[in-house]
């Protein structure tokens, strides 16, 4: 469930153009620094947001299988690479280099933060408010994105529903792999024809509320306040400020033939100390908020 009341936080109550800007520049740091010191501290930041937001339980389940695809990639980096003058040792006759290695970590730690920041990012932004920023420019676009967003996690809940009630109208606990087959058979033409009737359902409410057209109606109204306009402000500036350095060449890494310093110094830390800043602005943002919330109810107990 991520924090106990979502409607008093204030970064998930923020208007969908305000959060949609923030993965902007969230996303827009993940694939243009190359440090691998700034890369794991977008990483770090991007597990903060999905514990946070999406919950301990659904991170840990999305952790499983990224973990395992962030060290696929790292193995087959360092497995198929060979460039690099420092020679650590040779397997099958082929030079495994640190610098293959400190690469594919980095690869390894971009693709694991793009993937868990969707974790957070199904969360704050769910089909209303994705539909909401871009169903009058872009309808069709918009909805068969939003439905390859959604379409996996509802496929895997459905299943679980559905296997969870097999399980309890089941007498039969131990069964063979014949039975296995056509059990999952069933579930899979259950899941099928639920998944159609209720294309069917979404279609016909979509053509209700005028989808597509410029009468249409949306299911919540968003209203900036000057929070969104000051956080919108920040993450536009700092998303022109970082394709600027990127464009000067303040955000490159050198990792072959041999790899430099992953130190920071000069512009580069300056660099660094914004881009945490900026990204890490929503904990500020839950903890300033927090404190009020404390103040406030010490305020009233006196009274």
């Amino acid at each position: 469930m991520g924090i106990h009341n979502r409607m008093i936080s204030p970064f998930y109550i923020s208007h969908p153009f305000t959060l949609f800007m923030y993965y902007t520049a969230l996303f827009s740091c993940i694939f243009i620094f190359k440090n691998p010191f700034i890369i794991l501290s977008l990483f770090t930041a991007c597990c903060l947001m999905a514990m946070c937001y999406s919950g301990m339980d659904k991170f840990l389940k999305s952790m499983k299988w990224i973990v395992l695809i962030g060290a696929a990639v790292l193995a087959l980096n360092i497995l198929l690479v060979h460039k690099g003058s420092s020679v650590m040792f040779y397997l099958f006759k082929n030079p495994i280099t640190k610098e293959a290695l400190i690469y594919g970590l980095y690869n390894m730690l971009m693709l694991m933060s793009v993937m868990t920041a969707f974790i957070s990012f199904n969360t704050l932004l769910d089909s209303s408010k994705f539909l909401y920023l871009f169903s009058n420019i872009l309808p069709k676009t918009s909805f068969v994105f939003d439905m390859a967003l959604r379409y996996i996690p509802l496929f895997k809940k459905r299943a679980s529903d559905l296997a969870a009630v097999q399980s309890v109208n089941s007498e039969k606990v131990n069964k063979s792999v014949r039975e296995k087959i056509q059990t999952y058979g069933i579930y899979l033409k259950a899941l099928t024809s639920w998944t159609l009737e209720e294309g069917m359902d979404t279609a016909l409410s979509l053509k209700v509320k005028n989808y597509g057209t410029f009468n249409k109606v949306h299911y919540a109204r968003y209203r900036y306040t000057l929070r969104d306009i000051l956080l919108l402000s920040v993450f536009m500036a700092f998303t022109l400020f970082i394709y600027i350095a990127a464009i000067l060449g303040n955000t490159g890494f050198t990792y072959y033939p041999v790899t430099a310093s992953v130190g920071l110094k000069d512009f580069n830390l300056v660099l660094y100390g914004v881009t945490v800043l900026v990204i890490y602005l929503p904990f500020i943002n839950e903890g300033i908020a927090s404190l009020k919330r404390g103040f406030v109810k010490l305020w009233l107990q006196k009274r």
